[in-house]
């Protein structure tokens, strides 16, 4: 049997039936600037520079927000205030900006950037604390964001999956940042596309977030029509190439080293198991206490709107106005669930599903 493309497919550019749903919308020619936003602190908008290749020869317009655990005041030089409400400041700095010795990601991606895009130099990042924000405040500041820059699509990174957890596991990582972005962006329905991408499936254990209970979120958004496809990460890839050589450009440059983008690469190059450590991560992380996997190297993609309506904590911290008060109401709904939190969720061991078959030959064994 053939397929054939039909017109309305070959207008608007699609090569493959086989393209993830998340990059068919990121391709739509009405979207033409993208914000590339971390979803949950750390290097959480560090690892959306795997997209940034792609986005570069679609020819859309890139806007980068950290929603980091950097202070923003530590950063001087060429760093402009663009935001300055409640005691919470956010700044537009570039690679001429002074950042803290030990962390300033965001200054370094931009001298990156200025290195590998020449022609569009100079690049900047908009730098702000994830911990400072409320679901109302982080709205003004990405609605000033979307203004300024004409917005069309908002792509949030979290490096790992306690962005997906709705709140009645055991294990919730550091739920507060992830929930509150999340939570954010749903609302900003004037933005037609707005997704979520989890990478570093697994990086979330050591915070006692399930693997099981994180497969299990990906079936149940699955189920809802919220999941936007997947794509491996494979070492010869452009956007793999592009995001390892920028963690390197970041580590000569400033102390601190990403345990999430380390495993994520280490992944991806294909190592396996508990007793391999990256050799930048032997002074953070000791044998047995990160367990490799080829799902740490896949970037999973899901429709805000789904994760956000999917979640308990996005109906309790909505709206809170300060980030204390998001904590305290995430422990009273957590209490409030009493006997219906999850226990610690499991997948099952190779021996639970084989089942036991003493007579059975294997082929290999077979006279």
């Amino acid at each position: 049997m053939w397929l054939k493309m039909n017109d309305d497919d070959a207008r608007h550019g699609q090569q493959s039936l086989l393209l993830p749903e998340f990059l068919a919308r990121l391709a739509d020619p009405a979207v033409r600037t993208v914000m590339l936003c971390g979803c949950g602190g750390g290097f959480d908008f560090v690892h959306s520079l795997i997209l940034y290749p792609e986005l570069a020869r679609l020819g859309k317009r890139v806007v980068i927000g950290s929603y980091s655990f950097g202070d923003p005041n530590d950063i001087s030089g060429d760093a402009s205030v663009v935001f300055d409400q409640e005691g919470v400041v956010a700044k537009r700095v570039t690679a001429a900006s002074v950042p803290n010795p030990y962390y300033g990601p965001e200054v370094h991606v931009c001298s990156y950037l200025d290195r590998q895009f020449p022609q569009d130099a100079p690049h900047s990042v908009y730098a702000y604390y994830a911990r400072s924000f409320s679901v109302p405040l982080l709205k003004v500041l990405y609605r000033q964001f979307a203004q300024r820059h004409a917005i069309d699509a908002i792509v949030l990174f979290d490096g790992g999956s306690d962005s997906l957890m709705i709140g009645d596991e055991e294990g919730l990582g550091d739920p507060i940042e992830d929930c509150v972005s999340v939570t954010t962006v749903a609302s900003l329905t004037e933005i037609k596309t707005r997704i979520l991408i989890s990478i570093g499936l697994g990086c979330d254990r050591h915070n006692h977030v399930s693997d099981a209970a994180s497969l299990r979120a990906i079936a149940e958004l699955t189920a809802q029509g919220g999941f936007l496809g997947a794509v491996v990460l494979q070492p010869g890839s452009a956007g793999y190439r592009f995001y390892k050589n920028g963690l390197d450009h970041i580590y000569e440059r400033q102390g601190f080293r990403s345990v999430v983008g380390d495993v994520i690469t280490a992944s991806a190059e294909g190592h396996f198991g508990s007793e391999y450590i990256p050799t930048r991560l032997k002074s953070r992380v000791d044998p047995g206490e990160m367990f490799l996997w080829p799902m740490m190297a896949v970037l999973w993609a899901f429709d805000v709107d789904f994760v956000a309506r999917r979640s308990l904590m996005s109906t309790w911290i909505c709206d809170q106005t300060t980030v204390l008060g998001c904590y305290d109401a995430v422990r009273a709904g957590r209490v409030a669930l009493q006997d219906r939190l999850r226990r610690v969720e499991d997948c099952p061991r190779h021996e639970e599903l084989r089942g036991d078959f003493p007579n059975l030959w294997l082929p290999w064994e077979w006279p």
